[in-house]
């Protein structure tokens, strides 16, 4: 069963700022059988016009590598990237903007729209029959069966790397392993194609789940290895009894450290209520002083100021201030004869004396307490001072204790350095699993992950069996598709390339991930000749061995052959290129253009579609495409050049391709410069860009028989069959 290829019949874009002049409400283009130019000049929306149809087609997606090739991840797709690439260039984010294409696939026609916001699908049919479900995954369903691929990354693949040739495009003959994969796609039977890529990317899953698990168990392996070395070593005795002394001396430091910090939290607590006690005592003891001299005052109102201040000083405890005696006694009998109201010199009795005040207007209670307050806190302070002098002695106490286990500590760190500094690094690495319990958790880890490993390898091994035996079956076809390809490759190569450019077969021996069982994957190389290599053709591995234009054309050949082999039933098949000119010299512009209307007047019944964006510059690429402009004839070839080529080689004789009717152009035109924004260079000079292109145009008729009016269709072009589309 063989690829049947999309074909665009009809575009329409409606309610884009972009393509909205005073003149239009948008683009509405049918692409008959033949050439399509989008004409304009820089600015007007040319690349986004491409986008819009490359995304009419796909959708919202995208390789999950956004520069890999092919074959470079797994054949899925992910949710499209630049979501703002179309509201972005509009001022109203495209918010009601809409596309609306037609898509045949052979007979079968899918109609479908989106919006141009989000490319979410809007409506979708087939064959005119409206479908129920109008979503992504529908649409996909539809193009895989229509399509006959073997899934949407296939149909996707097709679209990148065959049919749309733009400013981005994935180069495909240079890289081997996307030639390969395209291959698959291509020519292998539908069910062997989706067989093949789902082995493959199980292999590549495998391979990689066990080069990522692989690495953890092999680390692993190793630390248990020099674990298990450094058993046997005395020196890793030695050293692990010194860690184990180490760690137990310092967990013996940070003890002393602990009762150090106690032992100083409560000395400086007995500290501070030590001070307040004594604070206390100076205070009660100004008021007993006070109440003293209230009582010497009361008792002996003539007293001399000089011995009143004698007797306080001597009652609070200050001692004698006539011979300076310290002693309590003193201070003990004053207050005693106080109490009794005694003399304080002669210690008479109240009834003796004869200056006494009466002690009725004094208090004696309040004397009396303030006495025992004085006694108290003299008390209370002394044993504070006891307490404070035992704390301090048990911090001392402990930070002796603490400046030995320091200098024990210190001794076993150097012995331990001076060991470490001698064994080897092994040793070291391996004491550093020390536990038991990790030694043996690790053990089991690696045993578990060994037999994990085990099992993705045979996982792997069986992928790869089943992909050999999928690849060996379809061999045979392989090789017959790839002699229609190289075939139809020397064809059209020579209507791009000056120099004669061949393919042939080649081989790509490589694993599919990185490791495991190696395939013989077949490729198509590049030969060509050059001014050097005259008298024949030589390699060209990779893009450095050829020049830039020479890159491009040949990777476009490579794409173009590939599409006609694939599609030998002849049904019809597209071809978007952007800007084709840009790396042409003048006379391979029209050889160019010949080729692009042999490629389009193909496909059949309704015709293959081509369609080119083209600046108005002095390239003359539109009157190549239409057949305005020709190439020269073919210099005969001459005799010592007949076997340059070799047997198997096409003849070098050119069909001439039909050129299109004057009549039919005009449809077959989307004229930027009428459906577009003008931007600043158009309103400046519309007239000489809009006589450029009906040059361009009708280039091979008189200037005064060139028709008149505007260029470009937005309607049906001339020469649709009508095929009843459903329109939403």
């Amino acid at each position: 069963m063989t690829i049947v290829f999309p074909v665009l019949r009809r575009l329409s874009v409606d309610g884009y700022e972009l393509y909205r002049p005073a003149n239009s409400n948008g683009i509405n283009h049918a692409f008959t059988r033949g050439v399509h130019v989008i004409a304009g000049i820089n600015g007007l929306g040319k690349t986004t016009l491409l986008n819009i149809i490359y995304r009419a087609l796909l959708g919202p997606k995208d390789m999950s590598k956004e520069d890999g090739g092919l074959a470079s991840t797994q054949h899925k797709l992910v949710d499209w990237r630049n979501k703002k690439y179309f509201r972005a260039r509009v001022r109203d984010g495209a918010r009601y903007a809409t596309l609306t294409a037609e898509i045949t696939f052979g007979a079968r026609l899918l109609t479908v729209k989106r919006s141009l916001a989000t490319l979410e699908v809007q409506f979708l049919s087939l064959d005119g029959v409206p479908e129920e479900t109008t979503t992504q995954d529908r649409y996909e369903e539809l193009v895989v069966e229509l399509s006959r691929t073997a899934s949407y990354f296939d149909f996707f693949a097709i679209l990148r790397f065959l049919i749309f040739f733009l400013e981005d495009r994935p180069e495909l003959i240079w890289d081997r392993r996307s030639q390969f994969d395209m291959f698959r796609l291509l020519f292998y039977d539908r069910q062997a194609a989706g067989a093949a890529a789902t082995a493959y990317d199980d292999v590549q899953k495998f391979d990689s789940q066990y080069r990522n698990e692989r690495v953890p168990i092999r680390a692993a392996q190793e630390e248990l290895a020099q674990y298990d070395a450094a058993e046997q070593s005395g020196a890793a005795a030695e050293i692990r009894g010194l860690r184990r002394a180490l760690v137990a001396a310092q967990e013996k430091d940070a003890e002393f450290a602990e009762a150090i910090e106690l032992a100083r939290s409560v000395h400086e607590g007995t500290k501070l209520r030590r001070e307040k006690s004594r604070l206390d005592l100076e205070e009660v003891r100004r008021a007993f002083e006070y109440e003293q001299e209230l009582f010497y005052q009361d008792v002996f109102p003539d007293v001399a100021a000089t011995a009143e201040h004698v007797f306080l000083n001597l009652a609070a405890g200050g001692g004698c201030l006539v011979c300076g005696n310290k002693s309590a006694e003193a201070a003990d009998r004053l207050r005693e004869l106080a109490a009794k109201h005694r003399c304080p010199i002669c210690e008479s009795l109240p009834a003796q004396q004869e200056n006494l005040v009466s002690h009725a207007t004094f208090s004696q209670k309040r004397l009396d307490h303030a006495s025992k307050e004085v006694d108290s806190l003299r008390d209370e302070l002394q044993r504070l001072d006891q307490e404070l002098e035992a704390a301090a002695k048990v911090l001392r106490g402990h930070i002796e204790e603490r400046g030995a286990s320091v200098e024990e500590l210190s001794a076993l760190q150097r012995k331990l350095a001076a060991l470490q500094r001698q064994a080897s690094p092994d040793v070291l690495d391996a004491l550093v699993a020390d536990d038991e319990e990790q030694v043996a958790f690790k053990r089991k880890y690696v045993e578990q992950g060994e037999g994990r490993l085990s099992s993705i390898i045979a996982s792997r091994t069986s992928a790869e069996v089943t992909y050999r035996a999928l690849k060996d079956g379809q061999q045979q076809r392989l090789s017959d598709k790839l002699a229609v390809v190289k075939k139809a490759f020397a064809r059209i190569a020579k209507y791009l390339l000056a120099e004669t450019c061949l393919l042939r077969d080649g081989k790509d021996s490589r694993r599919i991930g990185q490791e495991g069982e190696t395939f013989d994957f077949p490729i198509l190389e590049v030969m060509m000749s050059s001014a050097v290599f005259s008298g024949g053709t030589s390699p060209r591995e990779d893009v450095t061995s050829v020049s830039e234009s020479q890159r491009e054309f040949i990777d476009l050949a490579f794409r173009m052959a590939l599409m006609e082999a694939a599609a030998e039933d002849r049904s019809p098949t597209m071809l978007v290129l952007e800007t084709p000119e840009a790396s042409l010299d003048s006379l391979f512009v029209t050889e160019a253009g010949a080729l692009f209307r042999e490629f389009a007047s193909g496909g059949e019944p309704m015709g293959n579609v081509f369609i080119a964006s083209t600046n108005l510059n002095d390239e003359n690429m539109i009157p190549a495409l239409f057949g305005a402009r020709l190439p020269p004839p073919v210099e005969p070839v001459r005799e010592d050049d007949e076997n340059l080529l070799g047997s198997d080689i096409v003849a070098r004789e050119r069909v001439d391709a039909p050129i299109l009717p004057v009549e039919e152009r005009s449809a077959h035109v989307i004229n930027l410069l009428e459906l577009a924004l003008p931007n600043a260079a158009l309103r400046a000079h519309r007239t000489y860009y809009e006589d450029k292109l009906r040059a361009a145009v009708y280039q091979d008729v008189r200037e005064d028989q060139r028709p008149s009016g505007p260029i470009g269709s937005h309607g049906k072009g001339a020469g649709e069959v009508d095929r009843g589309s459903a329109q939403p």
